[in-house]
């Protein structure tokens, strides 16, 4: 942090005492944008414009910026300046300070801009999505196929609640082919360096054509943020695991057993569509063989008013059940939904 120079100092002045009545970015193309700073994050800038909406833009494409409303700025050191106008030019962003005295940053100082409330330890930012698939056949063949699944996360600085569920199930004939379901409740705990995290699972499945009842598993994981990027998100987790497995027909079993997990996304295609992989599995420690692996891979483009439209692959593999069961399970979805 300095005193303003001289340079910015005239920026400012100009800016702030011109009586505009909005945000203004001027690009190093010459043209002027007109409108309200929303975000900024990532080397990007979100805009709300009245001809175009919301806008995102490079910041590398900026040559100057003022802002007639106030902003808040979040240092990477972790300093958070509220509730005031701004100018940047070039590498330069300056603010008002409490006693009125300009004050200049470098812009790579700069975390954010207008972070949401739980970015700045006030309560939890909720959001989740739910996608349904749903066929209906009638004629020579009568096929009923429905898939459902909802995702639901509470986030603050400190931790993170999630819940996963999912339902298949398929009729051709008035004969059932597949009635399967699962539930997956998660805590997290974040550490000094917000990037790892420990946490706790507790799950719930069961599959009525490999026989299982019931499984229940239950353990503890660390994890780590690899990257939070909209290009590019990835964590995973590892942990270990104890398993409960309630049978119809088989013999019941338990074991303890390592357990991991993986979750990406991508904004890489464009068009606001998000590209997504989610992997879990478990290592039966006693049969090793026994592997149980779930993978959904999709891509989803929005709609409107958060809804939501997309195509999605899952791989279900479960290595303990009978021999004469198929082990692997291969699903094909075009799915809606809607995203909060």
């Amino acid at each position: 942090m300095r005193k303003v120079t001289r340079g910015l100092a005239l920026l400012m002045v100009c800016a702030f005492s011109a009586g505009a009545l909005a945000d203004e970015l001027l690009m190093k193309n010459g043209s002027r944008i007109i409108g309200t700073l929303k975000n900024s994050v990532d080397g990007k800038v979100e805009f709300e414009t009245e001809f175009a909406g919301t806008i995102s833009v490079d910041a590398d494409d900026i040559e100057t910026a003022f802002t007639d409303g106030e902003v808040t700025v979040m240092l990477n050191d972790g300093r958070v300046i509220e509730n005031q106008r701004i100018a940047t030019a070039g590498d330069e962003m300056v603010v008002m300070s409490a006693e009125n005295e300009a004050i200049v940053f470098d812009v790579e100082d700069v975390g954010q801009l207008n972070p949401e409330p739980w970015q700045l330890g006030r309560g939890y930012k909720w959001f989740g999505d739910a996608r349904i698939a749903l066929l209906l056949e009638r004629g020579n063949t009568e096929t009923d196929e429905l898939r459902g699944s909802a995702n639901s996360t509470w986030r603050s600085l400190k931790d993170r609640y999630s819940i996963a569920a999912s339902y298949e199930y398929d009729e051709a004939n008035g004969v059932r082919s597949k009635n399967k379901w699962r539930w997956r409740n998660k805590y997290d705990r974040f550490t000094a360096n917000s990037d790892n995290y420990f946490g706790v699972l507790l799950g719930f499945e069961g599959d009525e054509f490999i026989d299982l009842d019931l499984r229940t598993t239950f353990g503890p994981y660390i994890g780590r943020q690899f990257l939070e990027t909209k290009l590019l998100s990835v964590r995973g987790e590892v942990g270990l695991v104890y398993v409960d497995e309630q049978y119809d027909v088989q013999e019941d079993n338990d074991y303890p057993g390592a357990n991991w997990g993986l979750h990406l996304t991508s904004d890489y295609f464009g068009g606001d569509s998000t590209f997504y992989v989610d992997h879990d599995g478990i290592l039966n420690f006693d049969e090793t063989d026994a592997l149980v692996l779930n993978t959904t891979i999709g891509i989803s483009f929005p709609l409107v008013y958060g809804l939501e439209a997309g195509l999605e692959i899952k791989y279900e593999y479960d290595g303990g059940v009978a021999d004469e069961v198929e082990d692997l399970d291969e699903t094909y979805n075009f799915v809606v939904g809607y995203s909060w």
